[in-house]
């Protein structure tokens, strides 16, 4: 977050809660206004240098629509959403208060390897996964209530180390009256953000539709999985390689069906995401280039991006490294394997994460044994024998003079050991196989004792007892 720059202190009336509120630290400004600290704990104020009748009607539109956010269940705000307007003592509206967004980054510090490696060490392609799915989520229900984000761009998306996103800026939305059908515009555009079919297009005199967001969405979508920009590569064509919005409005991209851009030596394969969402990369930038319909919806990228997480397996070598089970194999070790480069290094974990992984381990571990123990514990109905049990004779074909036989007792014994035996192998294997992906002296060390203690155990058990 921006550092303060200011001390002054102003109070304000909160319109509709019969409360004051008190500014008390400036935390940035821009060329439109100012965002504020507030004495309203969570919450900070937006005030307008010369706030306009029609951004006070906007603003009173969506404080009486707000949309759904999915994380309300969770306390997480997913949008810096208008509370409520603000005025002076004369009256006048200046401004509004909303949700804090803190202890977040923006998204070019998540997708950037660079920064993300600063701020975020740890954050694998996992998270950017979940991230990606959180923010369709969040698109998808701010278009349920009407809204169309308008100015999507990785500086209005923060995340923070849950990979939980939130989206800022919202009143720079397109919002449509619901009872009157006004539209308040969404008069600013980003580059490299912006449809082809509004490229040059005079923003301020034209109504946005939620296909235009889509496009967006599909961009922050291929920063997040890729790390960079689609409409990037090497120029094939002739001449010098046109500027990004020029291959962005002829639809110059690596997987593009008439494309003069080809993959560069450090573009991530189309191939190393889950098939479903291949699809929706090739909708959005190939026959959705032109036809806004055709691109998926943030619904569709949500559906595929939940498949493309349950497709995710964790790395056996690096524990930062996560690959689609449908690409066969660990891309980010073949990549640093052949270019020398690891956008998710090895991570060295806290206490408590070492803690809470050696508990899993264990709780794993110990699962198939005690459901073993429960199995032969039943088959014997163990707690209902005697302390001295008498087994019983086994009938044998009656012949003159044959007496009946009984089992020794050291059979049973044996055989209660072996079965026991059995049972530790197999947990012995599971701990050498859990420990050998950990990569972790404290690991080894713990399961080379565990290790020891169950063989001295065995030993105990297998131990014959005189009749």
């Amino acid at each position: 977050m921006a550092q303060a720059i200011g001390t002054t202190a102003k109070i304000l009336t909160c319109v509709g809660q019969g409360r004051s509120v008190e500014l008390t630290t400036r935390l940035a400004t821009s060329g439109e206004g100012e965002v504020w600290h507030t004495n309203w704990d969570g919450y900070v104020a937006k005030l307008y240098f010369n706030p306009s009748p029609d951004r006070i009607r906007k603003l009173e539109v969506m404080i009486a629509n707000p949309p759904t956010d999915p994380n309300a269940a969770i306390n997480h705000p997913s949008f810096a959403w208008p509370q409520a307007l603000l005025q002076d003592a004369s009256g006048r509206s200046l401004g509004f208060v909303m949700p804090e967004i803190a202890n977040s980054v923006e998204l070019i510090d998540v997708y950037n390897p660079q920064r993300r490696r600063a701020v975020l060490p740890g954050f694998n392609w996992l998270y950017l996964h979940v991230a990606a799915m959180n923010i369709a989520s969040i698109t998808q229900a701010i278009h349920a209530r009407g809204y169309v984000l308008g100015d999507i761009k990785p500086q209005n998306i923060l995340v923070n180390n849950q990979a939980l996103p939130s989206v800022i800026d919202t009143d720079s939305f397109q919002v449509r009256n619901p009872q009157t059908g006004e539209v308040f515009r969404c008069p600013v555009g980003s580059e490299g953000f912006t449809p082809p079919e509004l490229l040059g297009q005079d923003l301020a005199a034209m109504d946005q539709t939620e296909g235009h967001d889509r496009f967006r969405l599909g961009i922050i979508m291929h920063l997040l999985l890729f790390g960079d920009q689609p409409f990037k590569g090497v120029w094939t064509g002739w001449g010098d390689p046109p500027d990004p919005n020029q291959l962005l409005s002829q639809g110059h991209w690596p997987y593009g069906m008439t494309t003069l851009i080809q993959p560069g030596p450090l573009t991530i394969p189309l191939e190393t995401v889950h098939p479903e969402l291949q699809q929706c990369f090739l909708r959005c930038f190939n026959q959705g280039h032109r036809d806004a319909s055709l691109r998926p919806t943030p619904g569709e990228w949500l559906q595929a991006l939940k498949l493309a997480v349950a497709d995710l397996k964790a790395c056996g070598k690096v524990n930062c490294h996560y690959y689609s089970q449908s690409y066969g194999r660990c891309y980010w070790c073949d990549r640093k394997k052949a270019l020398g480069i690891d956008v998710f290094p090895k991570a060295s974990l806290s206490a408590a994460q070492r803690r809470a992984r050696y508990q899993d381990t264990l709780d794993r571990l110990l699962q198939p044994a005690s459901q073993l123990a429960q199995t032969v514990t039943q088959r014997l109905d163990w707690p209902r024998l005697p302390s001295t049990p008498t087994w019983p004779q086994i009938p044998l074909p009656q012949r003159p003079q044959m007496p009946s036989l009984t089992l020794p007792k050291a059979w049973k014994q044996y055989a209660i050991a072996t079965s026991l035996l059995s049972g530790v192998a197999i947990a012995s294997l599971a701990i050498i196989k859990v420990l050998m992906a950990q990569q972790n002296t404290e690991s080894m060390v713990f399961g080379t004792v565990l290790f020891i203690g169950l063989l001295v155990v065995w030993a105990q058990l297998a131990k014959p007892t005189s009749s």
